[in-house]
């Protein structure tokens, strides 16, 4: 969230956004000092802290820099134009540059933050320039080469990618849009995107034929401060999906998806227990959150097999191309293998070792759909996830290939079910025994 100074008091409807200060903390957070003592206290956690910083536009209420500097325009010499939040500022002059790129550099310095997230910085009301410049002095000039910048860039644009792996990781608007759209709504979401099996490898394949150069340029998210979460997303859909069990399962599945996309995923607060609100309402009733333990603990441990296994972060210009990614079943395959249906799923292999290798499937139908699987690997590979457990193997868990979910591919399975609105986590962990009776001599 935003930390300048706003002139509204912050609340459940008062995310900051409405900023009159680019240098300032805001004074509902507390002093300078406790922000100071709240990125040291997240820093020993081994948590990054990245500020949102609103560049686009401000308020004129108690706002220092408005008509500080007379020019003849509306708001004086800072402003230019109005976006529909506010007075837009004008960050194609090289002056108010200079001022928010040392905002940048203050914070970095006095509170030891670790990057950035921009807001609106669609070309439409950010000057891309700035953010090219913004980049190059704070990261290219070794003022903090490992700073991240993040920008909402929505609808993504692509010259933000830079070189790729080095440029602004983005919100992903079709990754979001789709999700909503294919799994939660079971319909068309905002009027313009629909839960058609269209470029649906696509959209977990880090959007690389829409705007993203690199795996580092896309965030995928299905829930932010300015969209409903998915609980409430579904209720409104029809009667069907009113109950709580559909919200839930559909909830589950969202966070699923955005977990093993390629791409770095983004979860909002609250996301991690299923919790029902609007969009932009963050009251949050942690004693309540706790009654929902179990979602809790699912997402927790779903969220420690990505942090924990290579082949659910692979990362690149093409993984595919690389040897380190491969589709297993895809609405554009043959019918045994999904074809025309709203399912996913694919291969993983990080390193030479088969034990790295992994699988993951997605259904998004509100049906069961039978599929032939072709793994990569013939052996025994242990389910460490679906969209009701995760269970990994020691020492995290207790999982083994002694379980009941465990699949022995030769390496064809026939038949697999994907149930209604699913996924599923395979990881390979052991050569199938070949009985003595078959082999030769």
């Amino acid at each position: 969230m935003p930390t300048s100074e706003a002139p509204t008091a912050l609340g459940p409807d008062r995310l900051g956004y409405d900023p009159c200060g680019f240098m300032t903390i805001e004074r509902d957070f507390g002093t300078c000092d406790d922000f100071r003592a709240l990125v040291d206290a997240a820093h020993r956690q081994g948590l990054a802290v990245i500020v949102d910083q609103v560049f686009n536009h401000t308020s004129n209420t108690f706002n220092p820099l408005w008509v500080i500097i007379h020019d003849g325009t509306p708001g004086g010499f800072y402003f230019n134009g109005e976006p529909p939040w506010g007075n837009r500022v004008a960050t194609e002059k090289d002056e108010v540059q200079n001022m928010l790129i040392d905002a940048c550099k203050m914070f970095i310095r006095e509170y030891h933050v670790d990057g950035f997230r921009f807001d609106a910085t669609h070309s439409s009301w950010m000057d891309h320039r700035f953010l090219h410049r913004l980049a190059h002095e704070i990261k290219d000039t070794g003022f903090k080469p490992d700073c991240l910048l993040i920008a909402e860039n929505l609808p993504n644009e692509p010259d933000l990618n830079l070189e790729g792996y080095n440029g602004y990781a983005q919100w992903c608007d079709p990754f979001h849009d789709k999700i909503k759209a294919l799994g939660l709504r079971e319909g068309v979401f905002e009027d313009w995107t629909d839960d058609s099996p269209e470029r649906l490898g696509s959209f977990f394949y880090f959007c690389g034929d829409f705007f993203a150069a690199h795996t580092n340029n896309v965030i995928n998210y299905c829930e932010s401060h300015d969209e409903h979460s998915v609980p409430y997303e579904v209720a409104t859909a029809g009667a069907d999906l009113s109950g709580e069990p559909a919200k839930e399962r559909k909830s589950r599945l969202g966070l699923f998806a955005t977990i093993v996309a390629l791409g770095q995923p983004m979860i909002y607060m609250g996301q991690e227990f299923g919790v029902e609100r609007p969009r932009n309402r963050i009251d949050l009733n942690w004693n309540e959150l706790a009654k929902k333990s179990p979602y809790y603990e699912w997402a927790r441990r779903l969220i420690s097999l990505r942090r924990r296994y290579p082949g659910l972060r692979i990362y690149g210009y093409n993984p595919a191309e690389e040897g380190k990614f491969s589709w297993i079943i895809g609405p554009w395959l043959d019918e045994a293998r999904g074809g025309g249906r709203r399912v996913i799923g694919w291969a993983t292999r990080p390193g030479d070792a088969p034990w790295e290798e992994m699988v993951v499937l997605l259904n998004f139908e509100p049906f069961t759909v039978t599929v032939n699987l072709e793994f990569p690997r013939p052996g025994i590979w242990v389910r460490l996830a679906d969209i009701d457990h995760v269970n990994d193997l020691p020492p995290e868990g207790d999982n083994s290939v002694h379980d009941p979910g465990a699949v022995s591919a030769r390496p064809e399975v026939g038949d697999f079910t994907l149930p209604s609105s699913s996924g599923f986590i395979f990881k390979w962990e052991r050569a199938l025994e070949i009985p003595a009776a078959s082999l030769p001599g």
